[in-house]
């Protein structure tokens, strides 16, 4: 059984569809790429909507630019601090403008809002990114998450607010379009598209890679792997940065082959939940025999599987034996994705902790599709544990944000592997790294001492990887970047790069806030979030957001309604096409959260329930509520409502009491129960009524009392 997923499956609503097409346009050159995403909006209803769709990026994407085009006029959007931004977006919603604001609710993980679109209306939204790709092997893996696969657990403990929790409808249709435009040395290699059918052309010396359907359903990731072409030689990039010289070399060392002579421990973990039922399990299962096909006489190996609980199959690591690999085989071949839950916390715990008498360090291979929103503490245990985590991610539309930072943290690497791929590639790739012996030190050596380099201090490198390193200079400079390593077995490997003169001041649109970016995990949060206003990044501290400001005559009257884009259901996920497998639960969400929140001593937890439920988000609607007799109806305590009709019978308003008492109880600790349109609802009202500050202490008196 699946339990606590936070997505309820159902069918699309007709009247509810406003996401009307998904458009990709990529150019890739090198390990640079930039993406532009056009996403159509259309409101097909009869009174003004607010549109609210959360999607994927890639991990690593930085983004470059946001806007809104609406009825032929184009905005741009800013970057600003959360907190600003999400003022300025309500003030906007609340005037009766429109407008849009892109939050980042996790590393990989956004929401946008477009607010108050009209009846008939087309907004359309175009958002930029860049990213830098790495070499893995003599491949290059571009990827494009369309979907968000349901998670397990609880995304409003995580930090969602009720309108970004992604919801998947079993009817959604959302579709999308892919272009792929792939420039210079690159042109000239094989590329192999495991999860769509694609068509290949070359259009002035440049390949480009779409949909030979002209579209897909946005049910899985587009993965196009790019192999090295014969010859290419590694540059650097450079590119002015606000009065310095910024270059970018990006390093791909080679280390002699080896056979390793020291014995390992691998202990492996999978996911065995049922989000992993079909295609993901399949993909276990077939990495697991490809593991153990893979161990030496002298390592020792242990496999964990989890769900709910976990389960060993030995109670500590066992030496790789024909006896015990027979059993490990025997085991693998019953596992299934059987075991509820996604509680992937104790499986790891229980594996760091798994060493067994005295022998080789640990390291863990993990095997899940990373669908579970509580990980913030299993990343964090990961990084203080000691262990190397080696990462598998398997599945049409992996969590990329959790399987690739808990491999960061620990120094491991992460291998994504859809279910067209091939997973023995992938497993070979990890066991080169495993086997590894450890980097001692790593250095970079300019020909020049640069101002700043980002990473300043370089952990892990593994054979074949990319290893990209910005430095900046206070004016252009060429010559060689060397990159020397010491490994624990006494081998040094060195790698040179050459800084072109020619390559001086070419580099693509937005290197150098790529650069900004890769520079913020190494500042405080304070500097962070200035360098991010600064260099207008994306991040957890900042928002964009952009205002349309309509002609009064124009101006929406009413709050608008929430329509949540649904997502589409990943292909393969929990045996997908059926769902029988799995049960979920059917309560609504918003419930839990009241309940979750309630306070029996407050004497206004009731009242906050009764008046979410009389006003839905689904409908558009004023604030009809203006007596404290009302209020009393729907659950105000009586002590409250005395002190109210106290006010009134000094003189105030009953309308002005009452719309001061809720946006002031909005504003208060006990706010945090309103919904987000009961909130815009008050708000709205809260316009309407003359600010009077000795109303406003009394009242404050009373809810603190």
């Amino acid at each position: 059984m699946m339990e606590n997923t936070a997505a309820v499956l159902g069918s699309a609503n007709d009247n509810n569809i406003v996401l009307e097409s998904v458009d990709i346009d990529a150019t890739l050159k090198g390990v640079y790429a930039e993406v532009d995403v056009t996403q159509v909006y259309r409101n097909q209803e009869q009174h003004n909507i607010e549109a609210v769709y959360t999607f994927p990026l890639p991990l690593d994407a930085v983004l470059l630019s946001l806007s809104l085009e609406l009825n032929d006029k184009v905005l741009r959007g800013v970057v600003q601090s959360k907190s600003t931004a999400a003022d300025k977006y309500e003030d906007a919603i609340s005037d009766g403008d429109s407008a849009v604001l892109l939050e980042q609710i996790e590393p990989g993980l956004y929401t946008l809002n477009v607010g108050n679109i009209q009846p008939s209306e087309k907004a359309v939204i175009r958002l930029k990114y860049g990213q830098l790709h790495k070499w893995q092997g003599d491949s290059l893996r571009f990827y494009m998450p369309t979907t968000v696969a349901p998670r397990y657990g609880d995304p409003l403990a995580s930090g969602l607010a009720q309108h970004q929790v992604p919801e998947a409808a079993l009817m959604a249709e959302n579709v999308f379009s892919l272009v792929v435009k792939i420039k210079g040395e690159l042109a000239h290699s094989d590329f192999n598209c495991p999860t769509h059918t694609i068509a290949v052309s070359t259009v002035d010396s440049v390949k480009e890679v779409s949909l030979s359907g002209s579209t897909a359903l946005m049910d899985r990731d587009f993965v196009l792997i790019i192999k090295e072409p014969e010859g290419s030689v590694n540059e650097a990039l450079t590119v002015s940065d606000q009065g310095y010289s910024l270059v970018l070399t990006s390093f791909h060392p080679t280390f002699p082959v080896e056979k390793p002579s020291l014995s390992r421990c691998i202990k492996l973990v999978v996911d065995c939940s049922g989000s992993m039922s079909g295609d993901s399990i399949r993909q276990a299962k077939v990495a697991l025999h490809e593991i153990l096909s893979l161990l030496k006489p002298n390592d020792s190996f242990n496999i964990i599987r989890f769900g709910s609980d976990f389960q060993m199959l030995f109670k500590e690591p066992r030496i790789a034996s024909d006896a015990y690999l027979l059993m490990a085989k025997e085991y693998v071949e019953e596992i299934n994705a059987d075991m509820g839950g996604t509680e992937i916390g104790l499986a790891m715990e229980a594996a760091y902790h798994g060493n067994g008498s005295d022998g080789p360090s640990s390291d863990l291979l993990l095997i899940t599709d990373g669908e579970v929103w509580d990980h913030e503490s299993v990343i964090e245990t990961a990084r203080q544990s000691g262990h190397r985590v080696f990462t598998v991610g398997v599945g049409s539309a992996v969590s990329e944000g959790f399987v690739r930072q808990i491999a960061d943290v620990s120094s491991g690497a992460c291998e994504l592997v859809s279910p067209g791929e091939n997973m023995a590639d992938r497993i070979v790739h990890h066991f080169r790294r495993i086997g590894q012996p450890k980097s001692k030190t790593v250095r970079v050596e300019w020909p020049v001492p640069p101002v700043r380099q980002i990473p300043s201090k370089v952990e892990a490198v593994y054979a074949g990887d990319t290893l990209n390193i910005f430095g900046w200079f206070n004016e252009p400079i060429a010559g060689i970047v060397k990159l020397t390593m010491e490994l624990e077995n006494g081998q040094t490997i060195h790698q040179d790069i050459k800084i072109l003169s020619e390559t001086l001041h070419h580099a693509e649109n937005g290197l150098a806030r790529i650069a900004a970016y890769a520079r913020l995990p190494e500042m405080a949060p304070d500097q962070s979030a200035v360098l991010a206003e600064q260099y207008q990044l994306m991040t957890q501290y900042t928002s964009c957001v952009l205002v349309y400001e309509r002609e009064e005559s124009q101006k929406a009257e009413e709050v608008p309604a929430i329509r949540k884009v649904p997502q589409v259901l990943a292909a393969g996920w929990g045996g997908i096409s059926s769902v029988d497998c799995c049960e979920f639960m059917d309560t609504d969400v918003d419930f839990d959260l009241h309940t979750f929140l309630r306070r029996e001593s407050s004497y206004f937890s009731h009242l906050v329930e009764e008046l979410n439920d009389r006003y839905l988000d689904t409908h558009t609607a004023k604030l009809e509520v203006i007596t404290v007799s009302v209020l009393t109806v729907m659950g105000l305590n009586s002590y409250i409502s005395e002190q109210l009709l106290n006010l009134i019978d000094n003189g105030y308003t009953e309308r002005a009491v009452v719309v001061t008492f809720l946006s002031m109880l909005s504003d208060s600790d006990y706010g945090n129960t309103f919904s987000r349109h009961m909130k815009r609802l008050i708000r709205m009202a809260a316009k309407g009524v003359e600010y009077n500050a000795a109303l406003s202490e009394a009242v404050d008196r009373v809810i603190s009392d």
